[in-house]
Parts: structure tokens; C-alpha cells; sequence
């Protein structure tokens, strides 16, 4: 399936991370998006350039997180038109139970997050 649109894969799915997470650091996102730091490092340092991401310092750490321009003109439908072929082949519950284990981690990562930020404010 074509898909006419400005985004990366890669891109997409930062942003449908970062959607759920509301920020995250690069290493955090690495391991959830299973890619290499150095390699996501890039890759979201293009999208700040670009005004998708921005970058803020929290202690130690850098956290990128999405524009608020940028935010308004993300649909994450289209995220979805690029995964509906890959999940073709489970059936509606196991789909289901992914959605279920996904938000699930996703509400985990953003409680650990947001304390591990809260210590280094």
C-alpha cells in the first residue's frame, strides 16, 4: 500500500510515541522504538530542525517532546494506515490484547517518566 505523506516511518513512529508519552529522552525512546541512541538521536534532531519536535534540558537529561504547532497538524490515523497491513495476520483478539498490553507499558513508561523528570526539576 502507497501512502502519500511528508513523514518517515521512523518519523511516524516517534510521533505516535511521543503522542502517548507527552516527552521522553532519547534513550528511553531508543529501547521502546528498538533502534540504536545514535540513530534516533539524528533522526529527532532532523524533526527539531524541521519544527515537528522540540528539545528542552531536564537536569542531565535532554527531552524532546511535540511541537504545539505541530501537535494540531499530527494525525495519528495515518500512523494507523501504515500498521493496518502488518497486523493483517492476527486475529481481533490478539490485536486486541496488544492494544491492551501497549497502553498498558505506554501508561507504565509515562508514570516512570514523569517521576524520574519530577526529581531533576
Amino acid at each position: 500500500m502507497a501512502h502519500d505523506t511528508e513523514y518517515t516511518l521512523e518519523q511516524m513512529s516517534i510521533l505516535n510515541m511521543l503522542r502517548n508519552l507527552g516527552k521522553a529522552d532519547v534513550d528511553t525512546m531508543a529501547r521502546l522504538i528498538i533502534k540504536e541512541p545514535n540513530t534516533l538521536l539524528q533522526i529527532m534532531n532532523r524533526m527539531v530542525e524541521k519544527g515537528y519536535l522540540e528539545k528542552q534540558k531536564i537536569g542531565r537529561k535532554t527531552v524532546y517532546q511535540i511541537t504545539e504547532e505541530h501537535r494540531a497538524k499530527h494525525n495519528p490515523e495515518l500512523f494507523n494506515d501504515y500498521t493496518q497491513d502488518i497486523f493483517d495476520c492476527f486475529t481481533q483478539e490478539e490485536k486486541d490484547k496488544y492494544l491492551e498490553l501497549s497502553d498498558k507499558l505506554f501508561n507504565s513508561v509515562n508514570t516512570k517518566l514523569n517521576n524520574y523528570f519530577v526529581e531533576y526539576e
